[in-house]
């Protein structure tokens, strides 16, 4: 009885590592693609304790899970979508173009109601571990978004730019290095 069970739990051992290996030779940007609209997906469901699990190890190391959340809650705007366009990989690193899509109050954009508004935002992805990881970068200028926004809205509404530093992208949390490490 205990050759059977020895024999079963060898099978299942060699089958795991099989698998393991099926998933680990995966194309890293389908990986990329599909984690990406994940982390947008529990943006959007508003779940940012969960999302803090798909940032970087470097920047979790320097930014804890209650300053992420606490980032996310100050967003003036709320996330219902994203779709990614094309991913671009290197060896360690990975590049997602995606189209998020917000809502953004009417009262930020001096409007009678809120405002869906699709904008075009770039991710860099680092493996680390053989997971990948979303590290956020500074150059995504949220109050770019807030201007292209209000001037789509009404040309005569006034320049977000004020309201702009309001509305908070989980992308310009600010961090540098490869590892998501502030330098």
């Amino acid at each position: 009885m205990s050759r059977i069970k020895t024999l079963v739990l060898a099978g299942g051992i060699g089958m795991s590592s099989l698998l393991a290996a099926g998933c680990s030779s995966k194309d890293p940007a389908e990986l990329v693609r599909q984690r990406a609209v994940e982390r947008w997906d529990l943006l959007a469901g508003k779940h940012a304790v969960k999302a803090y699990d798909y940032l970087s190890p470097g920047y979790r190391s320097t930014h804890t899970l209650e300053q992420y959340v606490a980032f996310i809650a100050t967003a003036r705007m709320q996330w219902k979508s994203a779709k990614v366009d094309s991913v671009q990989c290197e060896p360690d690193v990975c590049t997602a173009k995606l189209t998020v899509v917000a809502i953004l109050p009417g009262a930020i954009m001096q409007r009678p109601s809120d405002m869906e508004y699709p904008a075009p935002v770039v991710e860099k992805w680092v493996r680390s571990d053989g997971q990948w990881f979303f590290l956020p970068d500074s150059k995504i200028d949220a109050k770019s978004v807030a201007d292209q926004a209000a001037s789509a809205a009404a040309p005569t509404a006034a320049p977000a730019s004020d309201q702009a530093k309001d509305v908070a992208s989980p992308a310009a949390a600010g961090a540098d290095s490869k590892d998501g490490r502030k330098q």
